[in-house]
């Protein structure tokens, strides 16, 4: 009875904290906007950026006067799409590389934790 009563206990312990802990929600940068990937597709933490960046940061649409009026949850490819253009001064895929190396990079100059900032440590091939 006891022994039941204690596996009882740990495997309510067991469900209830594996809500607790969560696991970071990843992101695929897979647009069909990009075209045809040359290198493997980049993953990253959702959950992690959004606790050290606000969220305009990455989505972000400027006015004329360089007012960011982004809002949450626009997709990159709402403005950039494939090709540069008039419209589309910045492509996608320029669009990424330009937001992520970046900031990564400026915060190691700042030195702070940051993310990849070379090719293979963002297009990890399996």
């Amino acid at each position: 009875m006891k022994f039941k009563t204690i596996m009882l206990v740990l495997a309510y312990l067991f469900f209830f904290l594996s809500f607790a802990f969560p696991q970071d929600e990843q992101i695929v940068l897979d647009h069909k906007e990009i075209g045809i990937h040359q290198r493997p597709l980049s993953h990253l933490s959702h959950e992690k950026h959004a606790e050290i960046i606000d969220c305009n940061h990455c989505h972000h649409e400027y006015d004329e006067n360089g007012n960011n009026i982004g809002e949450d949850g626009q997709s990159c490819s709402e403005c950039h799409s494939q090709v540069e253009s008039t419209e589309n001064p910045v492509s996608l895929l320029k669009a990424f590389h330009i937001l992520c190396k970046n900031c990564h990079e400026k915060r190691l100059s700042n030195g702070k934790t940051s993310g990849p900032v070379m090719c293979g440590q963002c297009h990890k091939r399996q």
